[in-house]
């Protein structure tokens, strides 16, 4: 009687649990992966927070790049793992870890409810778990806001359903409040709305009308969204026109499992438009079937996938497979629903088949995506604990990194990750930016380089060494680079010029004072010299920073001029940092050198140091 009694109990926490542990098993190595690319960029918050550079308040809701404002998927998670843990990166992987099993068990629950199926539940988060879109989520940090916001699609959702079926008023409260911390998380959170209203007008129509407020937050986020968004460009422009139908074919493959582990080999597989048929077939045939017994449950299903995609389909040129976390939740429910109506022997034998290449391909994928996502950490973890292991060695010398490539620049260069560990000066060797495409929606590769008249001179100078980035370890090659540069580089004024460069202060005239973590006040006035422009129509680009307290009597005025020639004026009003750019004048063109200046209308003093001071500079750069 005792074992009898405790076969349920068993039975039940094998049911809750193994989707978990079958997750965990297939991205173990997800757990293991270093920082790598945008990471760098969200661990720098603190810093920023304990420098002044930015307030509490707008670091965690101020919009970001296109326009984002994540505050609890990206900048308060970052920011709060960062200050309990540092730079450890295994604490912030549990948590998405946890996440997701969170996510696992949600997706049980509701599926389970809607389908009034024990096995669909059992099958549903194993089928999303095994999708190998998933590995961005599971093993690149940065997307974390796919995992949050799916969590709180599906609490919403589970509030809703739990809503039907009791009438309750706390369960409607707690939707509300799911979907809207949800639009903290990511903006795809506004699509929860249709979700809802499609899954009540085809399965619990009396409920339908009582989904269409939620439409309101939706849309004031959207126009929200809409107006501090800068205009998209590059890969984030919207394409709303025929490429439409191929991007929505392209995710369908992805989501489907063979031809993203085509797309993951990077070489073409035999089995992948057939595979990708057969489930296509399968799909569509179980989806007229069921319709045919007037199961609207497969509707719904396809149609999570369809509205949780809508938002991405328009990114024509950033076409990505984590952009089918939440979506794959969808097809997942779909094929769990198919498995537990096959009945008769002849649908339980498509159905295994199916199911069966499904898993072949999307495991595969997903595990293959795992292991190259934790190699290209690993190699980031060697750059940067390589160069912080370099200024050890060598405290008052500059680092000069050559043989970097596209994908260390991508990955740790183009973040600075140095700056977490208070190294500066780091640099690239002249002639990287020929070696490397030309990737502007990543980072322009010269930003990084020291130019060549600064690279000979810090050389013979004894203030830099040169390392030779390999597959395993940074190798000291200063010597021989130093015999080759005189041979190969050919001094010239440099058209990009970082004022807080201590290597680059020769070019520094009068009015500039000490470099503070990598930039320089200026006083009322200050000089530099620089190349001039190569050809007719470049312009002089300026970036730098306002404090608030030079506002406080209004804005200040920037004038700028070269070679004596007024460039204009423009106005600073709000305090941060600030990008300026001037047209020069055509008779500049050629010339090898042009002075620079800049000068403000008023100056402070802060009381604590008695310096006058103006604004803060970074870059001035022609181009």
């Amino acid at each position: 009687m005792k074992a009898d009694g405790r076969r349920p109990v068993l039975l039940s926490l094998a049911w809750w649990t193994f989707p978990s542990l079958f997750c965990l098993a297939l991205y173990w190595n997800g757990l293991w992966v270093w920082f790598c690319g945008d990471d760098f960029a969200w661990l720098g918050l603190r810093q920023d927070l304990e420098r002044g550079r930015i307030d509490l308040w707008s670091l965690l809701f101020a919009p970001k790049a296109q326009g984002t404002i994540r505050p609890w998927s990206e900048r308060l998670f970052y920011l709060t793992f960062e200050r309990l843990f540092g730079y450890d990166p295994l604490p912030f992987r549990l948590w998405v870890f946890l996440t997701q099993f969170c996510n696992l068990a949600l997706i049980a629950a509701i599926t389970r409810r809607v389908t009034a199926s024990a096995a669909a539940g059992f099958c549903a988060p194993i089928l999303w778990a095994a999708n190998g879109a998933l590995v961005g989520v599971m093993s690149w940090t940065p997307v974390y806001n796919q995992a949050l916001c799916a969590f709180f699609i599906l609490t919403a959702f589970y509030f809703l359903l739990r809503y039907i079926d009791t009438g309750r008023r706390r369960y409607a409260a707690g939707q509300w409040a799911a979907f809207l911390l949800g639009f903290g998380a990511l903006e795809l959170n506004v699509v929860y709305p249709a979700l809802a209203a499609s899954y009540t007008w085809l399965r619990a129509r009396p409920h339908f009308n009582r989904t269409l407020p939620l439409f309101a937050p939706s849309i004031g986020y959207a126009m929200l969204h809409r107006s501090i968004a800068p205009s998209s460009g590059g890969a984030y422009a919207l394409h709303l026109d025929g490429a439409l139908p191929a991007t929505l074919w392209n995710y369908w493959q992805w989501a489907l499992g063979p031809r993203l582990l085509e797309d993951v080999l990077g070489e073409p597989q035999w089995f992948a438009a057939p595979g990708t048929a057969l489930l296509t077939a399968g799909a569509l045939a179980f989806l007229a079937l069921r319709i045919a017994r007037r199961d609207t449950l497969p509707l719904f299903f396809l149609a999570w996938f369809g509205i949780t995609l809508a938002p991405v389909l328009p990114l024509r040129d950033h076409v990505t497979d984590y952009y089918l976390t939440i979506p794959a939740i969808g097809l997942a429910m779909f094929g769990a629903w198919a498995i537990a109506c096959a009945r008769v022997r002849g649908a339980q034998l498509a159905a295994g088949g199916l199911t069966a290449i499904f898993l072949a391909t999307s495991m595969n994928a997903a595990w293959a995506g795992t292991e190259w996502r934790f190699g290209r950490s690993r190699d980031a973890r060697l750059l940067v604990l390589g160069v912080v292991r370099a200024r050890q060695a060598h405290p008052d010398q500059a680092i000069l990194l050559d043989g970097i490539t596209r994908l260390h620049f991508g990955d740790v260069i183009v973040d600075d990750p140095f700056r977490l560990y208070g190294v500066r000066d780091v640099y690239l060797t002249p002639g990287t930016e020929t070696r490397l495409p030309r990737r502007p929606e990543v980072g322009e590769v010269s930003d990084f380089i020291l130019p060549a008249s600064a690279t000979l001179a810090a050389l013979r100078n004894g203030q830099a060494q040169v390392y030779q980035v390999r597959a395993q370890r940074l190798r000291n090659v200063t010597s021989r680079y130093a015999l080759d540069a005189r041979e190969a580089l050919k001094p010239e004024e440099p058209r990009r010029v970082d004022v807080g460069s201590r290597l680059l202060a020769n070019l520094l005239l009068d009015g500039w004072l000490p470099a503070e973590d990598g930039n320089r006040w200026m006083g009322k006035t200050a000089r530099l010299r620089m190349g001039g422009p190569k050809q007719p129509g470049e312009r002089l680009r300026i970036n730098g920073y306002c404090p608030e307290v030079q506002l406080e009597r209004g804005p200040v005025k920037l004038r700028v001029a070269v070679d004596g020639k007024s460039l204009g004026e423009t106005p600073i009003t709000t305090p941060g940092s600030f990008f300026c750019a001037f047209n020069l004048p055509p008779e500049l063109t050629g010339r090898d050198a042009v002075e620079v200046s800049v000068d403000v209308d008023r100056t402070f003093t802060p009381p604590d140091d008695g310096r006058k001071l103006g604004l803060v500079f970074g870059v001035f750069e022609i181009r």
